[in-house]
């Protein structure tokens, strides 16, 4: 064990009297010692729950043999993030995350992980730092919360709400369609629990991605943060690391490119969020796979909707848990998914499926009777995006799929905001927020409550949202995002201008300007100043292109 190579012998005796300062015991110092990764905070609502996980993970730990050592980690809000300048720092986070872990465990020469987190860029975070250090590890996250419930004039279509509900009444509320009774109310009631946000968003979607790649207990990405069945998913996964590390089953064994493949047919599937090609982008450099935006794309294509939630559909993550969850739809899909591969069970694929059936047909639905026959993520490329672009057709509106429109420049999100409050946006236009890319941002910001503003005034398929920022996994509309290069790089979309004609086609693949920007480019184009300091200046000198992920490269 790693661990032993510093804890043995005379010499390595002030490292064992540290541990024993601790409350540490000889017997205890000779087990494995496992990492529990913990972004426990009381800010965030999919992290309260991880306080007490964390307890029951170690209690898995030490009944089967091991010694849990817990350490913290940051576990940013995007929700409390939203539109304003702490967006920002959410997707940098991402690599803090994958810092302190990596830290933490080289200081100390761990022998294992367990990894809590259930929110959007620190479940990623917490994938990437494991796949760089490459000790046994095991991924469990806090659960995502119980939806609100409103029968009566539900936008999605069912019986249930979640978070993002707010944002959209906004601009409900704004062109007058609700009251501000009926608005306070959605405030009061969309979020009765704690958890991640009820809807498939960049959260619940990575946690669901993670037990695709085989790098979470299978049946657990579902589970209700506030069902008792969360605990138990926690304990079990403390006790299966430990099995790991006498396996010696790393995440580069479990983590390849058939399972980043499968992961991203499962994306599709669910009608996961956009945010998800950054972040598989991403996992794939640091398991050491040759994956490109390309691939990503060619993959996504492979398999249909089958599961709609909101934003994509009626249902929630709780119907996807009642209906059998990820297994379920993997059993449903095996036909294009490798089965083969190790799991965190120290398992195949095939194996841990074999437990699993698919509940309720019409949450999941069978490969041959999807939902829509198209995926969930489209690549696009064309004039405006020569380096690709990403959209979401399972949440764009079939009619929607193919716009043409004239742009409405925005130099930055807060004068999309007031542009669309003030109603300068209309039916036909192409919004364009530019400046918006994880180097022009910095951070690459979600243009998120920009999408929901228009939404709610009943423009989301009459209006096309494009950028070079991102969108939040619970958007829904018609919207182009991760457009590259982006403006900062000098993109394309830098040099668009009012009235320009913009052509988007998901069905196909295309995003087009009637636009020379070669002679734009001659003539030059200004940029906004946006002048940053402290860890926005230091991300925004390293950042790659949103198109390689967004990385920050970790080798030659």
């Amino acid at each position: 064990m790693r661990s032993q190579d510093i804890m043995q012998g005379p010499e390595w005796a002030n490292v064992r009297a540290l541990y024993k300062a601790g409350g540490f015991t000889d017997a205890e110092l000779k087990k494995p010692l496992i990492g529990v990764v913990n972004a426990f905070n009381d800010i965030c609502p999919g992290h309260v729950v991880l306080k007490d996980m964390t307890k029951r993970v170690k209690e898995g730990i030490y009944a089967a043999g091991g010694t849990p050592l817990e350490f913290g980690t940051i576990g940013a809000c995007d929700g409390i993030a939203m539109a304003h300048d702490g967006m920002k720092y959410i997707l940098p986070g991402r690599e803090d995350i994958a810092n302190d872990i990596e830290t933490m465990v080289q200081a100390h020469r761990l022998d294992g992980l367990v990894l809590l987190g259930s929110c959007d860029k620190i479940v990623p975070g917490m994938l990437l730092g494991a796949l760089r250090v490459n000790i046994p590890s095991v991924f469990v996250n806090g659960g995502p919360a119980l939806p609100g419930r409103m029968k009566q004039n539900n936008p999605y279509g069912g019986e249930y709400i979640d978070h993002s509900i707010i944002q959209q009444s906004e601009g409900a509320l704004k062109s007058g369609k609700i009251t501000q009774k009926e608005f306070d109310w959605l405030e009061n009631n969309a979020v009765p629990t704690i958890g991640s946000c009820a809807m498939l968003g960049t959260a619940n979607t990575m946690c669901c991605l993670a037990e695709a790649m085989g790098m979470a207990l299978p049946g657990t990405a579902a589970i209700p943060a506030v069902y008792s069945q969360r605990m138990q998913a926690a304990f079990n996964s403390g006790y299966a690391v430990v099995d790991l590390v006498k396996k010696d089953i790393k995440p580069r064994d479990v983590v390849n490119r058939k399972t980043i493949e499968n992961a991203i047919r499962v994306n599709s599937a669910i009608g996961g969020s956009t945010n998800a090609v950054l972040h598989m982008l991403a996992i794939a450099y640091e398991a050491r796979v040759d994956f490109t935006i390309d691939d990503f794309g060619k993959t996504a294509l492979e398999a249909p909707h089958l599961v709609a939630m909101i934003p994509a559909g009626a249902y929630t993550l709780l119907d996807f848990y009642e209906a059998g969850g990820v297994p379920a739809v993997m059993k449903e899909m095996q036909s294009v998914l490798y089965l083969d591969n190790v799991t965190c069970t120290g398992k195949t694929l095939k194996e841990n499926l074999e437990h699993f059936e698919n509940r309720n047909r019409d949450v999941i639905h069978a490969i041959d009777n999807p939902v829509h026959k198209w995926g969930g993520i489209a690549i696009l490329h064309g004039n405006l995006a020569p380096e690709g672009a990403v959209t979401k057709p399972s949440a764009i509106p079939a009619e929607a799929h193919k716009f043409t429109g004239k742009a409405v420049i925005f130099e930055n999100e807060q004068d999309a905001l007031d542009g669309i409050r003030a109603l300068k946006v209309h039916e036909g236009d192409v919004v364009v927020i530019r400046n918006a890319g994880p180097r022009g941002g910095p951070g690459m910001p979600e243009q998120y409550k920009a999408m929901k503003l228009l939404v709610g005034m009943n423009l989301g398929s009459k209006v096309c949202v494009i950028t070079d920022g991102r969108f939040s996994g619970s958007n829904n509309g018609c919207f182009v995002g991760h457009i590259t290069p982006e403006a900062y790089d000098d993109g394309p979309i830098k040099y668009l201008r009012n009235g320009d004609e913009i052509s988007i086609d998901v069905d196909k693949g295309i995003i087009e300007a009637k636009v020379d920007f070669e002679a734009r480019r001659k003539e030059g184009a200004s940029m906004p100043d946006n002048k940053v300091e402290g860890y926005l200046y230091h991300y925004r000198r390293n950042v790659a292109s949103s198109s390689l992920g967004a990385i920050i490269k970790t080798r030659d």
